[in-house]
This record gives C-alpha cells, sequence and structure tokens, in this order.
C-alpha cells in the first residue's frame, strides 16, 4: 500500500459507500412517473442516497413545493455528506476541501446583488445552503441588506471582498452588472483554489487538480463565447477577454483571440476544430453547449473516483457527481409538475 493510499484509504472507502447509494436510472424513470412533485419527495425516502435530509421533514407535509423548496431540501443532503466526508479528510487538506463552501458564498452573493438590483431589498432572496454558515460571509446580513455597502460589510473576510470592493459604485452611481460581477467572482474563486493547488500539492495530486480545475475553466469561457455570439452579438470584440476566466489548461492564448474574433458561433464551432477541443462540440447546438460541459466534467469527475488513485479530489469529485445527480432530480420533480419529458439522456448516464 502507498502512502497516498494509506492517508487517503478511509476517506476514499466513505467516498465509494457513498457513490454505491447512487440513484440508478430505473430509478430516475420511477420517480418521473410519479403523480406530483410532493409524492417524488416522499418516494426519495426509500433511497438512502437522499434519505437523511428528507428523514427530517414530515411524510405527506408537502402543501406547496416550488423549485426554492426542492433545492433546499435536496441541498441539506449535500451539506449532510459534505460534513461526513470532513471528519475523513486530512487537516492539511481542509482548506482545498472548502471549495463546497466558497461555491456557495459565491452564489449567496451574487443572489443578494440580483435582489437588490431588482429592489426587492426585503424579501425574495432564495435561502442559501445552510452550508455557507461555516464560510466567512456573515449570511444573516446579506439576507438583510439593503444597499450595496451592506453587501460588502457582509462579504469582509471572504475571498470575494477585493472583487466585490473593486465593483464597489461611487456615490449616485448604479449598481454594479450583474455579469460582470458573476465573471468577477468566479475569478476571485478559480484564484483562490488554483493558487492552493500550486502552494500545497506536488506530483500527482497537484496535476490532477490543475487538470480539473483547468478543465473547467476552458469549457466555461468556450460556453461563455458562444453565448455572447449567440445572444449579444452587439458586444464588441475587444471586450470579450475582459469577460472570460483568465485561466487556460489546453487552449492556448492565440486560441482564444480567434474564437473571441470571430463573426459568429458558427464560426466559432469552426475554428475550435483546430484547438484541443476539436471533438467535444461536434453536432453541438450552443443551447445544447452547456449541457456538454456537464458530460465532460461528469466523465472526469467519475473516472477519478472509479480509476484513479485516492487523493483529495476523490472527494471533490465526488461532491460534484452528487451535485450533479443533486440537478437531476430537480429536473425530474419540475417534469412532474409541468407534465414535460424529463432529462432521459443524462439520466442514463448519470445512473450507469
Amino acid at each position: 500500500m502507498t502512502g497516498e493510499e494509506m492517508r487517503y484509504g478511509a476517506l476514499s472507502a466513505k467516498v465509494h459507500a457513498l457513490y454505491g447509494k447512487r440513484l440508478r436510472t430505473e430509478d430516475f424513470h420511477r420517480l418521473a412517473g410519479l403523480k406530483s412533485e410532493a409524492e417524488i419527495l416522499d418516494a426519495l425516502r426509500q433511497y438512502p442516497g437522499w434519505s437523511q435530509a428528507l428523514s427530517q421533514c414530515v411524510p405527506g407535509s408537502w402543501s406547496y413545493v416550488g423549485r426554492v423548496e426542492v433545492e433546499q431540501v435536496l441541498r441539506e443532503e449535500l451539506r449532510l455528506e459534505y460534513l461526513s466526508l470532513v471528519h475523513y479528510v486530512p487537516r492539511e487538506d481542509r482548506p482545498l476541501m472548502g471549495f463546497r463552501i466558497r461555491i456557495a458564498e459565491r452564489t449567496a452573493l451574487l443572489n443578494a446583488l440580483r435582489r437588490l438590483k431588482v429592489g426587492k431589498y426585503g424579501m425574495g432572496m432564495p435561502p442559501a445552503s445552510r452550508i455557507v454558515v461555516l464560510g466567512k460571509v456573515d449570511y444573516k446580513a446579506l439576507r438583510e441588506c439593503a444597499s450595496y455597502d451592506q453587501l460588502l460589510s457582509a462579504a469582509r473576510g471572504s475571498i470575494y471582498y477585493p472583487a466585490l470592493l473593486h465593483l464597489r459604485p461611487g456615490p449616485g452611481e448604479p449598481l454594479p452588472d450583474y455579469t460582470t460581477a458573476e465573471c468577477l467572482l468566479r475569478t476571485a474563486y478559480f484564484s483562490h483554489m488554483m493558487g492552493l493547488a500550486r502552494r500545497q500539492y506536488g506530483g500527482r495530486t497537484r496535476k490532477v487538480l490543475l487538470q480539473a480545475m483547468g478543465g473547467q475553466a476552458d469549457l466555461l469561457n468556450l460556453i461563455h463565447i458562444l453565448r455572447l455570439k449567440t445572444y449579444f452579438p452587439q458586444i464588441p470584440q475587444e471586450d470579450y477577454l475582459t469577460m472570460l476566466l483568465p485561466f487556460r489548461h489546453r487552449l492556448k492564448p492565440e486560441d482564444l483571440r480567434s474564437l473571441c474574433a470571430a463573426a459568429g458561433p458558427e464560426e466559432v464551432f469552426a475554428l475550435l476544430k483546430q484547438t484541443p477541443y476539436r471533438d467535444c462540440f461536434e453536432g453541438v447546438e450552443v443551447m445544447d453547449a452547456e449541457e456538454y460541459y456537464r458530460r465532460a466534467m461528469y466523465t472526469f469527475n467519475r473516472r477519478q473516483l472509479l480509476c484513479a488513485p485516492p487523493s483529495i479530489y476523490t472527494a471533490m469529485a465526488y461532491l460534484d457527481l452528487k451535485e450533479l445527480e443533486m440537478m437531476l432530480l430537480v429536473n425530474v420533480i419540475e417534469s412532474v409538475k409541468y407534465g414535460v419529458p424529463y432529462h432521459a439522456s443524462l439520466a442514463e448516464l448519470v445512473g450507469a
């Protein structure tokens, strides 16, 4: 047994035990055949991978189930599993394992900014994942903030504070653009995570961490370029690079410049054939590009979970897989609510 296997053996065993409880393709199909979203949530009590959070709810108590309520209860399962995994994480790995907290903080901050921009100061902010209370953002103050300065104060001490401070509007100026804020906060997240990977890790672990985060950044940038070309063709091309993540993995700087200068989405797809992602978007429409991103990250994470030697990324990969399973569950519940087909092809992938 190698040193890495000894160090992460218990964590890997816990992760594989949790992954063995995942919903299978036939489970998604069965849930999609139920009559109401409340029935689905009650039925999920019978599935070990989702029963922990749902056991805290009274059977048949769902008088109303909307997307907010669904995500709130399902995210509680993710929080409980996260906490159970942290128990097995070596102390020196815990800053990196905080990635789920950093993502929850970013989501809460952007939700607060969106609420301020539409003027709903006292209400309308979606409940944050309870995991955010483990972070540096003062969520109670964030939920009650009625100005950008109050939002900024709630974020003090978090990795996002410098970016938000940079966006602080002057007296009489409008609130910062949401898209710009999202880009800067996402950049702050990747800077923080990649910095941890480079400073604290070496060898194979560092390689897989940078490969995972760099590949994610590449794909997010490609999707963003496609969306800009399709839905915001009026944006000057010289502004594109300022809206992208300043990180790369397999894309070269000249690749990004060419893609940003493309006349439209069709030319972007043509140029992609000259990049390492030449086979990734074959036959994919712009509206389906995000699905490809999910599939690509799912495939990478599942391979790391099942085939790679254990490391801290074993737990990170599992939590990303669980997040995708949760998103698919929300899709199934909404398909029943609105009487439309659920994402069966994605269910086949996730439930394999």
